[in-house]
């Protein structure tokens, strides 16, 4: 059989909002890295950054100027509350 060729894929237009969210998450995972010292810890932090702008409704998300800063704002804030949680 002769292998079906590889369709190209084409350029989605994205949302701009969604582009900047996109391009933060190594700067994000970065930086919780040096605040949690943890690869796994640094990732849950993003993933619930991530998680808290998906469930805000969209008009907040409209009415913020700056994504990217709205995002290192809240990990930070997750960063710091993930380190003052009790271990077990």
């Amino acid at each position: 059989m002769v292998p079906e060729p590889r369709r190209s894929l084409r350029p989605v237009a994205l949302p701009n909002a969604f582009c900047a969210i996109v391009a933060e998450r190594r700067l994000l995972k970065d930086l919780a890295y040096r605040l949690l010292g943890s690869g796994g810890a640094a990732e849950h932090a993003v993933r619930l950054t991530y998680v808290r702008w998906y469930t805000m409704p969209q008009q907040e998300q409209d009415g913020i100027d700056s994504p990217a800063a709205w995002l290192v704002g809240t990990l930070v804030r997750i960063c710091v509350d993930l380190l003052e949680t009790p271990k077990l």
